[in-house]
């Protein structure tokens, strides 16, 4: 059994509607953002060839380097998942490194994997597929 600050993690692991809930709003902040950054690209699509593709390839990575750098921070949450109280740790309770948290974004900004959040619902400790490769955990946070 693994302990994180005195709690045993096997009891404190996020509940559905808190992932669901996180996620939603997630979501919400990605698209509100992306929406602007085409504006952008549209306002500015005749003043320089090059900063309507760098405008695209940003908004294509945003939401990869929005959920890595959001849940390897101190708070190992993202805005949504700070809402609901809910956090991502390694297996051992520690806030996720960089490199395991950007492993775990790379299925939830591929909307071809998001059936993989239905793995949750069947495993013991409520990881989905983003959380078994990268060897994460959502738990409510303290």
């Amino acid at each position: 059994m693994t302990f994180i600050s005195g709690y045993s993690l096997t009891e404190d692991y996020a509940g559905h509607f808190q992932r669901i809930g996180a996620f939603a709003i997630d979501l919400a902040i990605l698209t509100a953002a992306g929406a602007l950054i085409a504006l952008a690209a549209e306002f500015l699509a005749g003043s320089d060839p090059v900063t309507v593709p760098l405008l695209s390839a940003f908004q294509l990575l945003m939401p990869w380097f929005y959920y890595a750098a959001m849940e390897s921070s101190s708070r190992g949450a993202t805005i949504g998942k700070m809402i609901l109280g809910i956090r991502v740790v390694d297996a051992e309770g520690y806030t996720s490194t960089f490199g395991r948290a950007a492993l775990r974004a790379i299925p939830k900004c591929l909307p071809v994997l998001w059936p993989g959040y239905l793995a949750a619902v069947f495993t013991r400790r409520r990881q989905a597929f983003h959380d078994l490769i990268a060897k994460t955990l959502v738990v409510r946070a303290e």
